[in-house]
């Protein structure tokens, strides 16, 4: 090979390594947080759907099609209204900017009840139980983390929560 072989191959590497991935990305933060692997798909299942698929999270709801938030869904999670509101008063007082890091911790404050308002505390207790235990598959925990946190529709156009879930865990675990 030479010199000349493992500059290309170093040079392949850096060009694969560059281009973002943001699924993986949201993936590889979700188990820096400490999440394991059924929760972390449950949880992808539901950002699947709330962002269509990008896993962008700066991903806007479609005005065209206004759901529950009218149009105000913003991010990995789709934060509307008190939800959106409570979002940016914790990077305000966390002196954070807005990044998918930031959604996420957010998000995992609410769950584990370091920040409210939140959710209520036996909603919070019985998720926390499902993303937590280890117990529990990544259709229930992608059913559970829609029903408790999202509150969205199970089943958007494009596609189910609990299914999304199933093939992310299939696919990455």
């Amino acid at each position: 090979y030479g010199m000349a072989g493992i500059d290309i191959i170093k040079a392949i590497q850096e060009i694969f390594t560059k281009e973002s991935n943001p699924e993986l990305e949201v993936i590889n933060y979700l188990k820096q947080k400490g999440y394991n692997d059924k929760a972390i798909a449950g949880i992808m299942g539901n950002i699947a759907v709330e962002t269509g698929g990008s896993f962008d999270y700066q991903e806007q709801e479609d005005l065209e099609k206004p759901g529950d938030g009218k149009g105000e869904g913003y991010g990995l999670f789709q934060y509307s209204n008190e939800m959106k509101d409570s979002y940016n008063e914790w990077k305000k007082s966390n002196d954070r900017t807005d990044s998918m890091e930031s959604q996420i911790d957010f998000m995992d404050d609410v769950v584990k009840g370091n920040w409210a308002p939140g959710l209520a505390n036996m909603d919070r207790t019985i998720l926390k139980g499902e993303l937590f235990s280890g117990k529990f598959e990544p259709d229930r925990i992608a059913k559970s983390f829609n029903s408790i946190f999202e509150k969205g529709k199970l089943e958007t156009d494009y596609g189910n929560r609990q299914d999304l879930a199933n093939k992310i865990y299939e696919e990455y675990f």
